[in-house]
C-alpha cells in the first residue's frame, strides 16, 4: 500500500511538471500583441475560479495568458482532499489539471469564446450519488484511478467592472479512465480492475479577475 501511494504521488508530480512545462513553453513561444485593432490596451492575464466546481467543495483556480488579440492559453487546477461522510466512506476526492486554449470572437476576455481542454485527474470516489444517474457505479462501490480527456466548450464573458468579469460556459469532454474497484465499506473487498471510455459534461460559472 505504501509503495502504491508513492507511485501515485510520483505520477501526480510528473503530470503536474509536464503540464506546467507545456504551459510555459506555449506562452513563451509567442509574442503577445499589446493592443487591439483600435489601439486600446488588451489585458495580459486573468485569474478565475469556477463557482459550480467550488460548490462541490473542490477549490479551484485558473490562470489564462493572452497570446494575441483573440487567443489565450491557460491552466486550471482543482482539488478535493476530504471525505463527504467518513463514517460511510463517502468521498469525492480528486486532483484535476486542465490545459486549455481559447479563441474569442471579439477580443480576449470579452464576449463569446470557444475553448478546447486537455484534462488529467487522479481520483478516489465512492458511495456518492451523481445527479441524473450519471456514473452510477460510484453509488455502490469505490473507484480509485486516473483519467485523461479532451473537451470542448462554448462560453460568454460579461464585463462587471474594469478588472472583473463573469463567464458562463457549457460543453462536453470525451475521455479514457482506468481504475481499481472496491466495495464501499472502508478497506472494502477489492473487486478488480477496469477501464472505459466516457463522456463528461462540462459546466461553468466563472468569476474572473483581470490583470492588465
Amino acid at each position: 500500500m505504501f509503495v502504491m501511494k508513492k507511485m501515485q504521488q510520483s505520477v501526480f508530480c510528473r503530470s503536474l511538471a509536464i503540464a506546467l512545462l507545456l504551459f510555459l513553453a506555449v506562452t513563451q513561444a509567442v509574442e503577445a500583441q499589446s493592443s487591439d485593432g483600435d489601439g486600446a490596451p488588451l489585458p495580459r492575464m486573468a485569474l478565475r475560479t469556477n463557482l459550480l466546481y467550488d460548490a462541490t467543495l473542490s477549490p479551484n483556480v485558473g490562470m489564462d495568458l493572452r497570446v494575441d488579440s483573440v487567443w489565450t492559453v491557460g491552466l486550471l487546477a482543482g482539488v478535493n482532499a476530504w471525505d463527504i461522510d467518513k463514517a460511510e466512506n463517502k468521498k469525492w476526492r480528486h486532483m484535476l489539471f486542465s490545459l486549455r486554449a481559447r479563441h474569442y470572437n471579439d477580443s480576449v476576455f470579452h464576449k463569446g469564446y470557444f475553448e478546447g481542454d486537455l484534462i488529467y485527474s487522479h481520483y478516489n470516489v465512492g458511495n456518492t450519488k451523481i445527479p441524473f444517474g450519471i456514473y452510477s457505479a460510484v453509488k455502490d462501490h469505490r473507484l480509485q484511478g486516473d483519467l485523461i480527456a479532451l473537451g470542448g466548450k462554448y462560453g460568454y464573458s460579461w464585463i462587471l467592472g474594469r478588472d472583473w468579469r463573469i463567464e458562463a460556459e457549457a460543453g462536453i469532454a470525451v475521455g479514457y479512465t482506468w481504475f481499481k474497484e472496491y466495495d464501499c465499506p472502508r478497506c472494502g473487498t477489492f473487486l478488480g480492475k477496469d477501464d472505459r471510455i466516457f463522456l463528461l459534461p462540462q459546466l461553468g460559472i466563472n468569476i474572473v479577475y483581470i490583470i492588465n
